[in-house]
């Protein structure tokens, strides 16, 4: 049985639309706890500076911010550095408000059971970053929250963009492995039922980088494959900046791997730009 068959998948059917490029937008990530978590900045700075070379602390308003040097951009004609905040909620947990990300997140069967016991809640967001090259800001942002779970010993990761829960343990492994897997938040995989008996893959959370994210609607795979192959041209997109064109073709799998790519709108929320991978069987 492979990753991808224990789900219950969605029905989705629309009509593909061409759609302008999508648009870089704040990354938002929230951090649960079974117990109530200790927001010391001075143990934050500490993680920090084990992970980035420069790390400067910024006071706003109470809130727990910093900056950092090495990831500069342009905001209105002024070179200033991305910064990244922690905010602190005394908000209850809404289970109900996280259930299609329970149910998104397919890669963890275990993601509604952490959700039930955790209480708390810290958030991870970013400043002034958005014109960062895609690969800067990534790299900016996945180390950032690495830090934040590290020094405040999170149990389950929430990234709002992708609409994916991750155990916080796996996801500090994927991020800090050898060959580091630095979309394993930023990016989840979400499979549909269409009404012409297909089952659609998409992949969601590169929009936010202002990337164009994957689909690909098939019948003679199993999902784990095709997951395989969209996250490997995702990974070859972000790492290389060498965007795959519209009407062009890519490597495929199967007996005729290669299949032909489109540029269009989203088969399914959020609409976004997608390149849609045409199985060649």
């Amino acid at each position: 049985m492979g990753l991808f068959d224990i789900f219950k998948k969605k029905s989705a059917e629309t009509t593909p639309q061409s759609i302008a490029p999508n648009q870089p937008a704040i990354q938002f990530v929230s951090l649960f706890y079974e117990n109530k978590p200790e927001i010391n900045t001075d143990a934050i700075l500490a993680e920090l500076k084990q992970r980035f070379a420069n790390v400067e602390p910024l006071q706003i308003d109470g809130t727990a911010a910093f900056a950092f040097p090495d990831f500069m951009t342009d905001f209105n004609g002024v070179n200033v550095p991305a910064q990244g905040l922690i905010l602190n909620t005394d908000a209850e947990i809404d289970l109900d408000k996280y259930k299609e990300a329970i149910a998104d997140s397919i890669q963890w069967s275990g993601a509604e059971d952490a959700m039930k016991k955790c209480r708390y809640q810290v958030s991870v967001t970013e400043l002034l970053s958005k014109g960062l090259p895609h690969q800067a800001r990534l790299e900016f942002f996945n180390t950032l929250v690495c830090a934040v779970v590290q020094a405040t010993g999170a149990q389950v990761v929430y990234y709002r963009n992708s609409n994916k829960l991750l155990d916080a343990t796996k996801f500090m492994e994927a991020c800090d492995a050898q060959e580091p897997e630095f979309l394993e938040g930023a990016m989840n995989f979400r499979l549909f039922e269409l009404s012409n008996g297909e089952i659609l893959m998409d992949t969601l959370g590169l929009h936010a980088y202002g990337i164009a994210d994957f689909q690909c609607s098939f019948r003679k795979y199993e999902a784990h494959e095709i997951a395989g192959m969209l996250n490997m041209l995702a990974y070859y997109v972000v790492d290389t900046g060498d965007f795959i064109r519209d009407n062009t073709t890519v490597q495929g799998i199967g007996k005729n791997p290669v299949w032909k790519t489109r540029y269009e709108a989203s088969k399914v929320e959020p609409t976004r730009q997608v390149v849609t991978v045409i199985p060649n069987y």
